[in-house]
């Protein structure tokens, strides 16, 4: 037989949140990560929107989120929506057709903004004005400026709850080893040659990242095994190594990408 999942209590989660930043991340293994997933993010943002009033979220892009936005959408409740601000961690630079944040569809299909909204947004009633677009194509350069000045404006330059994926190089967001984008120490920024394609893109700064609340971290597949296992043990070369946000990041893996990790343990 099986049950629903059930949101932890949200009140548990932010006194876990409030401890100390440990050594290490907290490391999570599920081989079903929306269902065992989705209700620690659910927990932290209501955590967030109990303590505060608001919750402003950070989000990835690519496959990985997918289905724990998914199951968000199916989960929470309509109620939270008008307290829920979202933005992205980092974004695709492309065409768009109609800069407008309501206008979902006219983002590249290769945005994080139109996957976000494929699987979960365009399915629940949060107003456009309380999602705000990394870039709305055009001048790199202007989109910087103007995420930036509304980023500081509507979120006051903060996340409360970021939800971050990684590479199998270790780069989260769009900020890859060795780049000089890792010593930003600003709000966002411009890639010109990003390693992964499309060569341009956006991304919130290290210390913007560092400053978050509840951090998630979500890997799956054995191709990240040995790079996950290099940055739990502090090999700082790794951008995702040098994530120290203000609570333990909780890091959401599958089994094959933690299985050095735990063989570590044993």
């Amino acid at each position: 037989m099986t049950t629903e999942p059930k949101t932890p209590d949200a009140a548990l989660f932010a006194s876990t949140l409030a401890l100390h930043a440990a050594e290490h991340p907290t490391v999570h293994v599920s081989d079903t990560p929306a269902e065992t997933y989705g209700p620690m993010i659910a927990a932290a943002i209501t955590g967030s929107i109990v303590a505060t009033g608001r919750c402003r979220l950070g989000l990835s892009g690519g496959s990985t989120p997918g289905p724990i936005f998914a199951w968000l959408r199916t989960h929470l409740p309509a109620s939270i929506y008008p307290q829920l601000l979202v933005t992205w961690v980092d974004e695709r630079h492309l065409p768009v057709v109609d800069g407008a944040p309501g206008h979902w569809q006219a983002f590249d299909a290769q945005s994080n903004l139109r996957g976000a909204y494929e699987a979960w947004l365009a399915h629940v009633p949060i107003a456009p004005e309380r999602v705000l677009p990394m870039s709305l194509g055009g001048d790199v350069g202007r989109e910087v400026v103007r995420f930036g000045r509304a980023f500081v404006d509507q979120f006051d330059g903060a996340l409360d709850v970021a939800i971050l994926g990684c590479g199998a190089d270790g780069h989260i967001a769009s900020l890859f080893p060795g780049h000089p984008a890792l010593e930003v120490d600003d709000i966002c920024l411009a890639v010109h040659d990003s390693p992964k394609p499309p060569a341009v893109r956006i991304s919130l700064a290290l210390p913007v990242l560092n400053r978050s609340g509840a951090t998630f971290v979500l890997a799956n597949g054995a191709e990240k095994a040995d790079m996950l296992a290099m940055a739990y043990n502090g090999d700082v070369t790794l951008p995702l190594a040098r994530l120290r946000p203000q609570a333990p990041a909780q890091w959401l893996l599958d089994r094959s990408a933690a299985h050095h990790i735990v063989h570590g343990w044993l």
